[in-house]
């Protein structure tokens, strides 16, 4: 690897695995037209999550990668001092998973199930128009319906917010 690009180091990395450029981009999950314009230099910086996938499925130093791509001393020291090269799952079937990806995924769930509470708890049976007016077995039946989701959505919203918790104190670990 004497030329000292980001370009012809990804490519040539991706050449000496054996794997085309759309294999690199299954494994890591970053588009295909993406993989193509880093490797012809036309995409000089990519975000650092794309540099960690990168690094995970090429295995390169993300801090190397950082350099290459011009990222400044204090960025990749940032990103290099947490260690991200080791909070990434991979296997040669799947896309190269960051926990920063997991933990996305998660607040967005996290996020949908707290909508989803508060129209549960807004929610008055009796003023909602469904087909005709409801008898009122018919309401308590619903309303028994609705406090079973509430009791649901609270237990996943716990969850999420454990998992998110506890995930982000993989990362917060060096």
């Amino acid at each position: 690897m004497n030329d000292k690009t980001l370009a012809s180091v990804v490519k040539e990395t991706r050449e000496k695995l054996g794997i085309s450029q759309r294999e690199l981009s299954r494994r890591t999950g970053i588009d295909n037209n993406t993989i193509a314009k880093i490797e012809k230099g036309e995409r000089k910086k990519p975000n650092v999550l794309s540099l960690r996938k990168l690094s995970a499925v090429l295995r390169i130093d993300i801090a190397k990668l950082m350099k290459l791509a011009e990222y400044n001393e204090e960025e990749i020291k940032a990103v290099a001092s947490n260690n991200y090269n080791s909070f990434a799952i991979h296997t040669d079937n799947a896309p190269v998973i960051m926990i920063d990806d997991i933990i996305e995924t998660e607040k967005e769930q996290l996020q949908i199930r707290r909508i989803i509470k508060k129209l549960l708890d807004d929610c008055d049976v009796k003023k909602l128009k469904i087909g005709d007016d409801l008898q009122e077995k018919d309401v308590k039946k619903l309303e028994k319906i609705v406090d079973k989701y509430k009791k649901k959505i609270n237990n996943e919203i716990d969850d999420y917010s454990k998992s998110i918790e506890k995930l982000s104190k993989l990362i917060d670990k060096k």
